[in-house]
C-alpha cells in the first residue's frame, strides 16, 4: 500500500500542474468584473457556440478536474504508511 500511495500522490501532483496549465490556456468566456460594473464594451458573443480548440480544452478541463477529484479522495482514503 505504501508504494500505491506514493504513485497516486505523484500522479496527483502531475495532474495538478497539468490542470493548472490547461486552465491558463483557455480564453475567458466573459470580461469579468469590469463588465459587471458597467466598464466593458458590448461584445455580442454568446456563451454557447465556440468550437474547435476552445471546446476541446473545456472538455479536457472537465475530465481532468473529475480525475483530480477522484485522486484527491483516493489519497484521503489510502493509508500513508
Amino acid at each position: 500500500m505504501f508504494i500505491i500511495y506514493w504513485l497516486v500522490l505523484i500522479l496527483f501532483i502531475l495532474l495538478s500542474l497539468l490542470l493548472s496549465g490547461i486552465i491558463l490556456l483557455q480564453e475567458p468566456k466573459q470580461s469579468g468584473l469590469g463588465d459587471a460594473l458597467g466598464g466593458g464594451g458590448g461584445g455580442g458573443e454568446s456563451f454557447s457556440g465556440g468550437g474547435g480548440v476552445t471546446s476541446g480544452l473545456h472538455n479536457l478541463t472537465i475530465w481532468l478536474g473529475i480525475t483530480w477529484g477522484v485522486l484527491a479522495l483516493l489519497l484521503a482514503l489510502l493509508p500513508r504508511a
